[in-house]
């Protein structure tokens, strides 16, 4: 998921205006891309529980 997002980034910032990553405040870019972590961490937490239970 974060791969995908970083390739979907990369092109708009080669297409579109550049946009760079903020934190502090966070801004739509940075947003989606903490937001897709916690996807990839949440997807890996919730395969290993899995995985024990079985």
């Amino acid at each position: 998921m974060t791969l995908i997002w970083f390739i979907i980034w990369f092109i708009a910032n080669l297409v579109g205006t550049r946009e760079p990553l903020l934190f502090d405040p966070v801004n739509a870019w940075t947003g989606t891309l903490i937001l897709a972590i916690a996807l990839d961490l949440g997807a890996a937490h919730a395969t290993n529980t899995s995985k024990r239970r079985g």
